[in-house]
C-alpha cells in the first residue's frame, strides 16, 4: 500500500468509529454525507446523518466527526485533488461488530 493510502485509512476509521460513537445505541446502521464547499481560503462543510433504517431521531455531528473530517480533507489537499462530498456508511453485523464503506464524489 503507498504512503498516502496508508495515512488515509485511519482517518476513514476515525470518521466512522465517531460516526458510530454518535448514534444511539439501538441503531444498527448510519449513514454519515459530508458535502465540502470552498469559497477562497475558506472551507466549509454541511454534515448530515441518518438512519437508513428509517429511524427518527436527528444526530448531530461530533466535534471528533468534523475534526477527522477536516484532517481527511487536507490530506487529500496533500494529493491535488479534494472531493466535494465523502459518504460513509456504518453497519453493525449479527456478531455485533461495525464495518463501513465510503464513497467519494470529487
Amino acid at each position: 500500500m503507498d504512503d498516502w493510502l496508508e495515512r488515509q485509512a485511519p482517518l476513514d476509521l476515525a470518521v466512522a468509529n465517531a460516526l458510530i460513537a454518535a448514534t444511539p445505541e439501538w441503531w444498527n446502521s448510519a449513514t454519515l454525507v459530508a458535502d465540502r464547499e470552498q469559497h477562497g481560503s475558506q472551507e466549509q462543510m454541511t454534515i448530515v446523518i441518518t438512519s437508513p433504517d428509517g429511524l427518527p431521531e436527528p444526530i448531530s455531528p461530533t466535534e471528533e466527526i468534523y475534526s477527522s473530517l477536516y484532517a481527511l480533507a487536507d490530506l487529500f489537499r496533500e494529493r491535488g485533488t479534494v472531493w466535494h462530498s465523502a459518504s460513509y456508511s456504518v453497519n453493525q453485523t449479527e456478531g455485533g461488530d461495525w464495518k463501513y464503506s465510503v464513497q467519494f464524489t470529487y
